[in-house]
């Protein structure tokens, strides 16, 4: 059960990393217009957010979660690894949509 949420909260990760880089943010637009692109931009960011901090998590929980160092060990390069390859894909995504 916990490989499946882990599958789950990265699937959503890179989905919401996706739907983020393709909000085009413009500069002539309405006062309407510009708090729907920010709502949306809220709600995919609340999305990854979420997610990075689900993932380290999950990866502990299926490490043994071990409360000493290697467990922190375990966490921070999770961290480390989700946060550059979001960075890495909301980039790519970014380049290409737009």
């Amino acid at each position: 059960m916990n490989y499946l949420l882990l599958v789950v909260a990265i699937l959503v990760l890179l989905f919401s990393l996706r739907k983020l880089s393709m909000i085009k943010y413009s500069k002539t637009l309405s006062v309407v217009k510009e708090a729907k692109q920010n709502a949306r931009s809220m709600l995919w960011g609340v999305l990854v957010i979420a997610a990075m901090i689900y993932i380290p998590y999950q990866v502990w929980l299926l490490a043994g979660s071990s409360p000493y160092w290697d467990g922190l060990y375990i966490i921070a390069g999770t961290v480390l690894l989700t946060i550059s390859l979001s960075f890495i894909f909301y980039y790519k995504n970014s380049v290409k949509f737009n």
